[in-house]
C-alpha cells in the first residue's frame, strides 16, 4: 500500500510471501497519494506474492485477491506455509523476477 502513496518513488519491485488483502491499507494508500499517477505509477510496480497451502494465517484466496487489486500482481503457491520457499523452482522464481524487474538497460523506467 506505501507504494501506491509514492512514499517510496524508488521502488522498482514488490516480493512478499503470506501477504492479505487488507482493503483499508490499499483505500488509506491511495488516500494519502498526491495525485492519480502516483496511484498508477504504483499499481505498476511488479509485485511478486508467494502464499502457502498450508498457510494457517494468511489463506492463499487473501493473496490472491492482492494480487488482483494491488495491481501488476503475480501468485506463487508453494505446498508449505507462511514462508518465502526456498527450493531450487521458487528461489529461481524470484531471481528471474528481480532481474526482470531491476534491469539495467530502462525498459521498466517511465522516463524512457
Amino acid at each position: 500500500a506505501l507504494v501506491l502513496t509514492g512514499a517510496f518513488p524508488t521502488v522498482k519491485a514488490v516480493l512478499t510471501a503470506g501477504s492479505p488483502f487488507v482493503n483499508d491499507a490499499l483505500e488509506c494508500g491511495e488516500a494519502l497519494a498526491p495525485d492519480p499517477d502516483t496511484i498508477l505509477r504504483g499499481k505498476a510496480v511488479p509485485k511478486l506474492h508467494f502464499a502457502g497451502e498450508t498457510d494457517a494465517m494468511v489463506p492463499v484466496e487473501s493473496t490472491k485477491r492482492l494480487c488482483e487489486e494491488g495491481g501488476n500482481g503475480r501468485l506463487i503457491v508453494h505446498e508449505k506455509g507462511h514462508l518465502f520457499p526456498t527450493k531450487a523452482a521458487y528461489v529461481n522464481e524470484m531471481l528471474d523476477f528481480f532481474a526482470t524487474a531491476l534491469n539495467d538497460d530502462g525498459k521498466n523506467d517511465e522516463a524512457s
